[in-house]
């Protein structure tokens, strides 16, 4: 597939938008992946990591249905129940999910310096807000974990507060809305997942890629380029991101990246 340009900032961001897990916290995106993987063993099947990673960024519930079609996860389920799995089966699924997900908020973990790189963007008054497959229920578990995020985020959005969840854009039209921002050239959108730059993507906005999540390696975000057909900005870390914010240079970034390969 012949990959597209990126979308371009046509100056230092006036707003950065970030996925949660993987990104601002949660090193690997761990807490939502073990928690699937317990909540399958609850239902007798098993599924590994790579495969439960494929989907991770999606509104939780979608990430479930997703999840029993994947053929060797379908074949233990029809083995189990003698039948393909329903809407009844998603939703329960859904709950067992929550039961394992919310309690595992107390195990998230701060990604090394990210903490630093957001109070640093909120001192150059540049608005930060989240955007998540996380519901309500567990930011706020997260947020009393870690209780700076309500220090250094504007505002965050789940997928619960729009009609379509990642990788539709309406999350970051919400974000553009509650920062005052109209034109998606003036704002960013950084995650660590397929999904968070297909959004990026679909509003129209420059997408950054970070190896702090589910994707670890270089050589997984180039393939995930080449899997959407767009170039999107490969970066270490959201700490990364700030740096080149503040220091003017993330526009000239992507500007390097569409030149390189004309």
């Amino acid at each position: 597939m012949t990959q597209k340009p990126a979308y371009e900032l046509q100056s230092t961001p006036q707003l950065i938008i970030a996925d949660g897990a993987g990104t601002l916290f949660d090193p690997k995106s761990i807490v939502p992946a073990y928690a699937f993987k317990r909540t399958f063993s609850e239902e007798g099947i098993g599924v590994d990591i790579p495969t439960i990673c494929l989907y991770m960024g999606m509104e939780k519930i979608k990430h479930i249905e997703l999840l029993l079609n994947e053929s060797a996860v379908l074949e233990q389920f029809e083995e189990i129940y003698g039948r393909a799995p329903d809407n009844e089966d998603i939703d329960r699924i859904y709950s067992l999910f929550q039961d394992q997900l919310y309690p595992s908020a107390k195990e998230t973990e701060e990604i090394e310096g990210v903490k630093e790189a957001a109070y640093r963007l909120k001192d150059a008054g540049i608005p930060l807000i989240m955007t998540t497959g996380y519901d309500r229920k567990m930011v706020d578990e997260t947020m009393k974990k870690l209780p700076w995020l309500n220090e250094v985020l504007t505002a965050s959005f789940t997928g619960s507060d729009v009609k379509n969840g990642r990788p539709a854009p309406d999350m970051i039209y919400l974000a553009m809305k509650e920062a005052g921002i109209e034109n998606p050239a003036y704002a960013v959108k950084v995650g660590d997942t397929k999904v968070d730059v297909k959004a990026s993507d679909n509003a129209g906005m420059s997408g950054v890629l970070v190896l702090s999540g589910s994707i670890e390696t270089r050589d997984d975000a180039e393939k995930t380029n080449t899997e959407i057909g767009r170039k999107h900005l490969i970066l270490p870390s959201f700490i990364d991101v700030v740096n080149y914010t503040i220091d003017g240079t993330l526009p000239d970034k992507i500007k390097e990246l569409n030149n390189l390969f004309k």
